[in-house]
């Protein structure tokens, strides 16, 4: 006859590895999802960073293009050159509203409005890629500009205020549209939910000449 097994060589049944097997799948996803939040947090802290750098920049490009604005000036009273401020004079034709700010995007290298991940300027013909090429991936951020004059006098004093913003795509978002899709640079207020935003200000005149 066969003695009754030990209690000491128990095994484990199958309900006791079922609820094992659950506590564990608990356990995983918690810390799945915390890596994910942690991930998704050091990618939105690294984009917003690299965003903030390329504001800057272009806050200091729209400066210099600004000091190409020399007239009116004590020497030259009636003449007014704001067109060789070739940046401003592009965006200040739709005044008070964003727009791409193309206007030395055809230079070589060029100055753009679209950035790769790395903050480098991309060419114009990239700005828009068609759809489904790798050779040409969209650009990670987007740089939109609005002016609207402050203050004017018959002397052509002039004052504008200019506005920037710096687009990205948050996370991974297969909805959200290239960043620097004219209907996503030239709208109001780009969904918060799809597209994270830093705002910039300054403020220009004409660089009068002594």
């Amino acid at each position: 006859m066969r003695s009754p097994p030990s209690p000491l060589s128990r095994a484990y049944t199958v309900v006791e590895v079922l609820l094992s097997l659950t506590v564990f799948a608990i356990g995983a996803s918690a810390v799945m999802s915390m890596q994910k939040a942690t991930l998704q947090g050091n990618l939105d802290a690294r984009k917003t960073d690299m965003a903030n750098a390329i504001g800057r920049m272009w806050i200091e490009r729209i400066r210099r293009d600004a000091m190409q604005w020399t007239l009116p000036s004590p020497v030259n009273p009636s003449g007014n050159n704001f067109a060789n401020a070739q940046l401003l004079q592009y965006t200040a034709s739709n005044s008070g509203n964003w727009q791409r700010p193309d206007a030395y995007a055809t230079q070589t290298p060029p100055v753009s409005p679209g950035f790769d991940a790395l903050g480098r300027d991309i060419a114009f013909a990239n700005l828009q890629p068609t759809a489904g090429t790798l050779s040409s991936p969209p650009p990670v951020f987007c740089v939109n500009v609005k002016e609207q004059y402050l203050y004017t006098d018959v002397d052509s004093n002039n004052l504008i205020r200019v506005d920037l913003r710096v687009l990205w795509v948050r996370g991974i978002n297969p909805g959200a549209s290239n960043p620097c899709d004219p209907t996503v640079a030239t709208s109001a207020i780009p969904n918060p939910q799809l597209y994270g935003s830093l705002y910039f200000t300054t403020a220009v005149r004409a660089n009068a000449l002594p």
